[in-house]
């Protein structure tokens, strides 16, 4: 294995598998209790039925609790006091961006390994597509809480405000979706969700939808890039 290649695995491994246990702990629960209720429910249920639930749980519930989680990134080292040494060896901005891209790399990963594993046991539950859609709203909400992070300096009120804006999205699924609808293209956060839920006919704005808020998303994670590149100190 090439040196670099060896350092980057080995650097993950502290990262995410020591440093950020909580994050590889959130995967894990979502995932015993996906393939727990698939194991009770398919063997006497149709795919129609079970659809909702793990769209659910992988497009709504799972990107808040990993968006939270990845909010924190850099805060064990801020409130220890030992960012300072972290400092010495790279600016905060690379230290962020490291850390944010290993995350999301782990997201995705699970996301595919979920949902590929979910239509081998338990036939075709949903479009393999999704595998990488449902990281989108992880990558929303991982932006706009990264963004009120720096803006305020504070981890806890950009843990807030996002966990508001979530809110605010799911308890509107009724009035939401035709306002945020331009030429026939929905872009609701949740749409995989309401697919499932009721909306099958909105399958067509897939796609779309997760190309433009995918985009959104990676201009809010730039501006979090600027604003820790400027070191900004969050409690």
């Amino acid at each position: 294995m090439p040196l670099k290649l060896k350092a980057s695995f080995r650097r993950f491994s502290l990262e995410f598998l020591k440093l950020h246990r909580e994050i590889i702990a959130i995967i894990v629960a979502f995932t015993i209790v996906i393939f727990g209720y698939l194991a009770l429910m398919a063997p006497t249920s149709p795919p129609s039925e079970l659809q909702p639930f793990m769209s659910f749980i992988m497009g709504v519930l799972m990107p808040l609790m990993l968006s939270l989680a990845g909010n924190f990134l850099l805060l064990k080292e801020l409130e220890g006091g030992s960012i300072e040494f972290l400092r010495t060896r790279q600016s905060m901005e690379r230290l962020w961006i490291y850390r944010i891209v290993g995350f999301f790399l782990l997201c995705a990963f699970s996301n595919a390994v979920i949902v590929s594993l979910a239509n081998w046991f338990y036939g075709p539950l949903l479009p393999p597509i999704m595998a990488l859609t449902f990281l989108v709203p992880t990558l929303l909400f991982s932006g706009l809480m990264g963004v009120m992070t720096g803006i305020t300096k504070n981890a806890y009120i950009g843990a807030g405000s996002g966990v508001a804006i979530w809110l605010y999205f799911y308890l509107q699924p009724t009035s939401l979706p035709s306002v945020l609808t331009f030429n026939d293209i929905v872009y609701y956060p949740f749409i995989e969700w309401l697919i499932y839920k009721d909306r099958p006919y909105m399958m067509a704005s897939l796609i779309p939808n997760r190309f433009v808020i995918g985009a959104l998303s990676i201009l809010l994670l730039a501006l979090c890039y600027l604003l820790n590149k400027k070191n900004l100190r969050f409690i």
